[in-house]
């Protein structure tokens, strides 16, 4: 993985994710080099200055599509919103949970980001999926391909939101004909921050939510809605493949077989372990709606895959970066070994000769984009904008 700073694992994942989302290394580096004086992410005052580093590149972003927008140039003001709302929305990842500007800085981006899809023009629809007396924020995008389309539902992982899934997997997905709904599932996203919805074990919940939202839309194939999570997707995914039948396929990429495994490693390594973001926590407790890292922990014994993935009963992808510092890449042999009623089960394990062998592989995204499109357009039979692919 490029690493930007010596060992600040959390600030070099984050730059890795930005350049696989379209940012510009040369913005990139205006926003890190003044962070090279912290010894660590979690030295004092480096998430603040992240967050306002990170933050100032957006506002340059913003300053730059007015201008166009004002001139007409409305796709090439929309490129730079939406560049300007990554910058933003990797400020605010950073910054603490309680901090206020968290919120702040995530209405602004989000503003941003949707406002620079309006202007580009891409083809894409922000709805709200009913879901227990509130909604699940979402975006559906259409293929390029005629209907009726197969659809991919996209969960978030535990520090991931519904803007970043789009930045990965839109453009890639519309081309093999596939419509995916980008949904911010409790615990995640605008459902966290917006509707204050914390994680849930029952992920089919969610799941369901959008199967049925999805079965109203009549350009889609209601028998070819399948899902997909990364991370803690890795467990959100399969876990609603499990209970929720109506769907027709799951991926996970990343997999996620049982938190406990996760954090009996996170002890071993200390400080050696690899930590998405700082303040770790703090985020696990505010994922998880919990007021104590007793009460989050009792959250996370309940997040296995043990005795429930083998209630699968459609076709299933388990996908794990070889050398992944979060998660061990036995979880990855667990989950597709467990999964015994799987009519049709894959596991991909990148090492050194492919690339992406850390976390979700996001030190090669192209190709586990790839990959996963590949196996979806043979299991749900897509059928490619071959000019595009």
């Amino acid at each position: 993985m490029f690493e930007y700073f010596e060992n600040i694992y959390p600030w070099n994942l984050a730059i890795v994710t930005a350049l696989d989302m379209g940012a510009v290394a040369s913005d990139v580096d205006i926003a890190c080099r003044p962070l090279r004086k912290f010894a660590g992410a979690d030295a004092p005052g480096a998430s603040a200055a992240w967050a306002d580093s990170w933050s100032a590149i957006g506002d340059r972003m913003k300053r730059q599509a007015d201008r166009d927008e004002t001139e007409y140039h409305l796709r090439s003001a929309g490129q730079k919103s939406i560049r300007g709302a990554l910058y933003k929305l990797l400020a605010e990842r950073i910054v603490r949970p309680s901090n206020p500007w968290k919120l702040e800085l995530y209405r602004e981006a989000t503003a941003m980001f949707r406002h620079g899809i309006e202007m580009r023009g891409d083809d894409a629809e922000y709805v709200e999926v009913p879901y227990q007396g509130t909604t699940l924020p979402s975006i559906f995008v259409k293929p390029r391909a005629k209907p009726p389309w197969p659809c991919i539902i996209h969960f978030n992982g535990f520090d991931w939101i519904k803007e970043f899934n789009y930045l990965n997997l839109a453009e890639e997905y519309a081309r093999h004909g596939i419509a995916s709904l980008f949904c911010d599932q409790p615990g995640s996203g605008g459902a966290l921050r917006l509707q204050r919805l914390p994680a849930r074990i029952e992920s089919e919940e969610s799941a369901s939510a959008c199967v049925d939202y999805l079965e109203k839309r009549p350009e889609l194939d209601p028998a070819r809605i399948g899902i997909q999570g990364v991370s803690l997707g890795g467990y959100y995914a399969p876990r609603a493949a499990a209970f929720e039948q109506r769907l027709a396929c799951c991926v996970a990429l990343g997999a996620f077989y049982d938190a406990i495994e996760v954090t009996q490693r996170r002890a071993q390594e200390g400080e050696k372990y690899a930590s998405s973001v700082p303040d770790l926590n703090e985020q696990m407790m505010w994922v998880t709606g919990t007021d104590s890292m007793e009460g989050a922990m009792k959250f996370l014994t309940q997040v296995t895959l043990k005795g429930v993935v083998d209630k699968i009963t459609c076709p299933l992808l388990v996908t794990h970066g070889g050398a992944d510092r979060q998660i061990p890449v036995e979880q990855a042999q667990q989950t597709y070994d467990a999964a015994v009623n799987s009519p049709s089960r894959k596991l991909v394990v990148l090492g050194p000769e492919d690339g992406g062998i850390e976390h979700c592989s996001i030190d090669n995204g192209p190709l586990i984009r790839e990959i996963a499109c590949n196996w979806i357009v043979d299991v749900l039979r897509a059928r490619p904008d071959v000019r595009g692919v």
